[in-house]
């Protein structure tokens, strides 16, 4: 497995709120400039000689200061010598950090193009996808931006030129506002992109009219840092880019890229990245995040791409990496494209010149269908494809499909959204999903059982997006089914999925054997009955007072059956009177069954009066704490008894501001953890003030455990 290459000297360390500050309005500085309000991590910052402290994302938050999730986040810089995997790991274990990784290194997956210079047009790969057929829909729209992270661009090119949006280009290897590529590679991913079209020079672009935003995250080398990433994505993300590029990658994961990629899918953004080229079924990140489309090479044979030369990273002859987890495969050897010069390269191998076929491809899809989302976009992306396992003996399902762009702007889908495979269903089962295209002729959905055909639940000749493509009545069926959509299109092809789904149509069995019904207890009490079902989920023992209960406190949840065995031991002691029992069994389906015993609780023991701590926690500890006062806030602790109790709240002074009184057997007062809540309110009906306050808890007139609060507004 090959290891992750850090940056020397540097770690990424995202502190809570108000533990670190820079001085106004700058974007790094010494550590003896630089407010730590921690002591805990003054004293690492000491241990590791940290020296200069840089601020994350200042750029993008003077756009969006709302995007608080990107705040209190820098890179800590201190002497090469140091383990930047044992400093990391020592501030991942401090109490003000919430995470704290080293700055991983990207590379670009490119190879070096292997034929000489070429100018002319010899673009196999838009032929093999179908993009003229696809441009017979849609050649693309000016509106739609296309974020390159890469080397930059060669923004004079004939051929880009006017293609690009200079106005939020933006280089973080430098610092600048000026994306100039100084390597090639971001220049012959765009051309693959964008390349202007129909202007009677050079090559054509997969889309025609977008947009090119170039973003510079790598060097001259083709190398760049997980902090110029990250500031990038987020950075394009305020820009409101659709589709992001990203022709680089690491075998390693990081959390911080993951979640920059999880935040770019959540706005909406479609993301892109190469699989990598080195010969191996090893994950490629960003490629192996579920957010981003993972893009495989083959050539003009539809075989796996295979170059000459080896990976420094793996030793291995180059070739396109691949695995279950790859998402779409598209040409990437001998791409012609722009280069760096001015001019045209025709040699241009790896999943780098592959993954921006897709980019421009979504990008078409976007023009044409506009109301689409992300998600709809590379599902289109990724079904709407061509299968060539029979092409690659030993790749079958490795590879994924690859890409047709005529398919995907239009063609035919078959989508089923929900129930999702391997649900648990029962009774009216709605059947959602997409059946449609503008080839869409008619489709038919059917329920089988292993193959054979049980109902056909509808046939159709109305096109469906995202909703109702029938239901079906289960009732009286248990087991394994698969639902199938075969959708029709008019030139004869058809398109179609299944999903497996478990029936689940018998309920849960609940039964309370011991005690008995009218039975008088006393102390800790065992629990006898049955909680099952073929399907069985959970369990729930609660109890309340009286024989109609308006509310009841739990005994125990457990999510293993039990047969004719213990359910629950209840400590009853220090309770006194009529009490009901109910014992609720629920199923994965969603069902459940209810069980009910009132029985008579008579105590003649007296209480151990004392209460236990949790593991590993205070006597009482209060959440959230600082309390602001915007809801709740809970008192945590563990009685070993039912006892009535009182929760005291004093001011520094010793002053009583608020109480409350908890009957044995309830929320407060009950054996077991408590939580009781309390809203901000003091006696006198205002809203508590700022300050440090003392809580006490008093169990049967005895204080049995305290804690600090602090309250900030």
């Amino acid at each position: 497995m090959a290891s992750a290459e850090n940056v020397p000297g540097q770690i990424m360390v995202k502190f809570k709120p108000d533990v670190i500050s820079l001085p106004r309005g700058m974007k790094a500085a010494g550590v003896s400039a630089v407010a730590v309000k921690a002591s805990s991590v003054q004293a690492l910052n000491t241990e590791f000689d940290v020296y200069e402290i840089k601020k994350l994302y200042t750029k993008t938050l003077a756009i969006r200061p709302d995007w608080t999730d990107l705040d209190n986040q820098y890179v800590l810089i201190f002497p090469d010598n140091e383990s930047v995997n044992a400093v990391a790991s020592a501030y991942a274990k401090n109490s003000n950090v919430i995470f704290a990784e080293p700055v991983s290194i990207v590379h670009a997956f490119a190879t070096n193009p292997n034929d000489p210079y070429f100018s002319g047009g010899f673009q196999y790969g838009l032929t093999n996808i179908q993009a003229p057929a696809a441009w017979d829909r849609t050649t693309g729209s000016s509106g739609t931006l296309i974020a390159v992270l890469d080397t930059g661009i060669n923004y004079n090119h004939p051929d880009l030129s006017s293609k690009v949006n200079l106005t939020d280009a933006y280089d973080f290897v430098n610092d600048d506002n000026d994306p100039l590529d100084d390597y090639g590679h971001g220049t012959g991913v765009s051309g693959v992109i964008a390349a202007a079209t129909n202007n009677a020079i050079g090559i054509a672009g997969t889309n025609w009219q977008a947009t090119i935003l170039p973003i510079k995250v790598l060097d001259s080398s083709g190398d760049g840092t997980i902090t110029d990433i990250n500031e990038g994505i987020a950075w394009v993300r305020a820009k409101g880019v659709d589709v992001i590029n990203m022709s680089f990658g690491q075998y390693s994961a990081s959390p911080t890229l993951q979640q920059s990629c999880l935040d770019a899918y959540n706005d909406g953004i479609v993301l892109v990245a190469a699989a990598g080229n080195g010969n191996v079924d090893w994950a490629t990140y960003p490629a192996y995040y579920s957010t981003v489309i993972a893009v495989a090479a083959v050539d003009e044979n539809d075989e796996r791409s295979l170059w000459s030369g080896t990976d420094p990273t793996t030793w291995r002859r180059q070739a396109s990496n691949y695995g279950d987890w790859i998402s779409v495969c598209a040409p990437g050897s001998s791409i012609c494209s722009t280069n760096m010069g001015g001019g045209y390269s025709v040699g241009n191998d790896g999943t780098s010149f592959a993954a921006p076929f897709v980019a421009g491809v979504a990008g078409l899809i976007k023009a044409i269908s506009p109301s689409l989302s992300n998600q709809q976009i590379i599902n289109k992306i990724t079904s709407e494809a061509d299968n060539i396992d029979s092409l690659n003996p030993g790749f079958e399902g490795e590879l994924g499909k690859r890409l047709n762009a005529y398919l995907a702007v239009a063609g035919i889908v078959a989508t089923i959204s929900s129930p999702t495979a391997g649900s648990y269903v029962k009774g009216d089962v709605g059947i959602s999903g997409t059946a449609s295209g503008w080839d869409f002729t008619n489709y038919v959905l059917e329920a089988r059982q292993n193959t054979t055909l049980i109902l056909t639940i509808e046939s159709s000749v109305i096109s469906i997006e995202s909703a109702t493509l029938g239901t079906w009545d289960t009732t009286g069926l248990n087991g394994e089914y698969t639902l199938h959509l075969q959708v029709f299109g008019t030139g004869g092809g058809s398109e179609e999925t299944s999903v497996a789904v478990i029936l689940d149509n018998t309920v849960p069995t609940a039964e309370i054997t011991s005690p008995t019904a009218g039975q008088t207890i006393d102390g800790q009490t065992i629990i006898v009955g049955t909680a099952n079902d073929n399907y069985f989920s959970n369990y729930i023992l609660e109890y309340g007072v009286g024989a109609s209960p308006t509310s009841f406190e739990r005994i125990s949840r457990s999510y293993v059956a039990v047969l004719g065995g213990a359910l629950a031991t209840w400590e009853t002691t220090g309770l006194d009177g009529s009490y009901t029992i109910k014992l609720s069994v629920y199923d994965q389906a969603g069902a459940s069954t209810t069980n009910s015993r009132q029985v008579t609780i008579a105590n003649t023991a007296e209480p151990t009066k004392e209460a236990k701590a949790q593991a590993g926690l205070p006597l009482a500890y209060a959440l959230p704490n600082p309390f602001s006062t915007t809801s709740e806030i809970s008192f945590n602790y563990t009685l070993e008894g039912n006892f009535a109790t009182k929760i005291y709240l004093l001011d520094i002074s010793g002053n009583l501001i608020w109480q409350k009184s908890y009957a044995a057997g309830i929320n407060g007062g009950k054996s077991g953890a408590n939580n009781p809540s309390w809203n901000g309110v003091v006696l006198f009906g205002t809203t508590v003030k700022n300050g440090v306050y003392i809580f006490q808890i008093v169990a049967d007139n005895k204080a049995i455990a305290r804690g600090k609060l602090i309250v900030l507004k």
